[in-house]
C-alpha cells in the first residue's frame, strides 16, 4: 500500500496500525454510548487486565505502564461506575486489591465479544489463513511474558 500523498513511498506501519485501531476504537465507543457511558479504551484495557481473583494496585500499575497516581485516576471512574472495587488485600492488609464486580465482568465480556466480531470480520475480509498469520505475528511482536525484547536501535 502506498502513501496517498507521496505515492512512491509505502505507508508507514504506524499509520496502518492507527487506522486499524481507529476502527476498533470507534466500535468500542459505540458500545460505550449504547451501554457503558464514559468508558474509553484505557478503561476497557484495565478491565481486561484484571484476573478473576483481582490484582494488587502496585502490580496493576506495573503491568499497565501507569504510575500509581495515573492508575488511581484511571480507576476512579471505574470504581464510581461500579465496574471495580478496591479492597484491602486479605493476604497483606497494607496492600490494596482491585477486583472486577459483576458489572465489570459484564463489560469485559461485552468487549471481548465485540473484538471477536471485529476479528471474524477481518478474517472474512482477508481470509482465515492470512488473518491467523497476521494475528500470530502481532502476538510474537508484542512485548510481555514470552514476547521478544525489542532490538530496535541496538
Amino acid at each position: 500500500m502506498s502513501d496517498p500523498v507521496n505515492r512512491e513511498r509505502p505507508v508507514l506501519v504506524t499509520a496502518l496500525l492507527e487506522q486499524a485501531m481507529t476502527l476498533i476504537r470507534d466500535d468500542l465507543y459505540a458500545l460505550s454510548d449504547a451501554r457503558y457511558p464514559g468508558l474509553r479504551m484505557r478503561h476497557y484495557r484495565l478491565l481486561a487486565m484484571l484476573p478473576a481473583q483481582g490484582e494488587r494496585l502496585s502490580r496493576l500499575a506495573a503491568d499497565s505502564g501507569h504510575t500509581k497516581q495515573a492508575l488511581a485516576q484511571a480507576l476512579a471512574p471505574l470504581q464510581a461506575g461500579g465496574y471495580v472495587e478496591v479492597l484491602p488485600d486479605p493476604s497483606d492488609g497494607r496492600a490494596r486489591l482491585v477486583r472486577l464486580t459483576d458489572r465489570g465482568r459484564e463489560v469485559d465480556e461485552a468487549v471481548r465479544r465485540r473484538l471477536a466480531a471485529v476479528e471474524r470480520d477481518w478474517a472474512r475480509r482477508v481470509g482465515e489463513e492470512r488473518w491467523a498469520v497476521a494475528r500470530a505475528v502481532l502476538a510474537d511482536l508484542a512485548p510481555g511474558p514470552g514476547g521478544p525484547p525489542s532490538t530496535v536501535g541496538t
